[in-house]
């Protein structure tokens, strides 16, 4: 039997990540979101710090110009840049995961990186803008008007890095398997689909 692999992709404040772990929980399956960022350190000897900085952001140009004045760091200007080597981090901690067994991967491009795995599930969460506002205020301890600043500058954020590291681009539809709008119905009523789409 093939493993399963269900990967999310998420608009910021729509629950992806809680979705994600209810998900895991039901299947008995590793859960993968931040925890990625230690194994991607672990195998490639970059320090957690820096892949934090790098993780699901696009290219920073002031961080680029910091690590490439450290020759120890990248090799010298002839070696590669730190977006490559941050990017070649986290696909070596996907594929790594992944190898193990079945599991859950919230973001970091896994849907894109295991896009040949028979036994992939692609799924893109979105929710209401609203509710989004009103999760990240909860959440967050923020204000409506700093939860809808976070909205904007997370989801461009997402979308730059997801469209940098691959062909395709963010939220499109073509690239899932499954969409679903958490705020209709809930996050236990998204999971149960998952669920079922997965079991299918």
């Amino acid at each position: 039997m093939d493993n399963l692999y269900i990967t999310i992709g998420r608009q910021f404040g729509s629950g992806g990540r809680e979705t994600g772990k209810k998900v895991a929980e039901a299947l008995g399956i590793p859960y993968y979101d931040k925890e990625l960022l230690v194994v991607a350190a672990k195998e490639s000897g970059l320090s957690h710090q820096f892949l934090t900085e790098y993780d699901e952001k696009p290219n920073n140009s002031f961080l680029y110009s910091l690590v490439m004045g450290q020759s120890s760091l990248v090799g010298g200007h002839h070696g590669p840049t730190v977006e490559q080597m941050a990017a070649k981090a986290q696909r070596e901690a996907v594929l790594a995961v992944a190898k193990k067994g079945s599991c859950v991967i919230v973001g970091r491009c896994a849907d894109y990186i295991l896009r040949d795995e028979p036994g992939l599930v692609r799924v893109f969460i979105s929710a209401d803008h609203d509710a989004r506002i009103q999760r990240i205020c909860h959440r967050d301890g923020v204000t409506e008007k700093e939860a809808e600043e976070k909205i904007k500058k997370m989801d461009k954020a997402r979308a730059a890095h997801y469209s940098f590291q691959t062909d395709k681009k963010w939220a499109d539809v073509e690239s899932y398997d499954l969409c679903i709008n958490s705020s209709r119905k809930g996050i236990d009523a998204a999971v149960k689909m998952i669920l079922d789409f997965a079991k299918s």
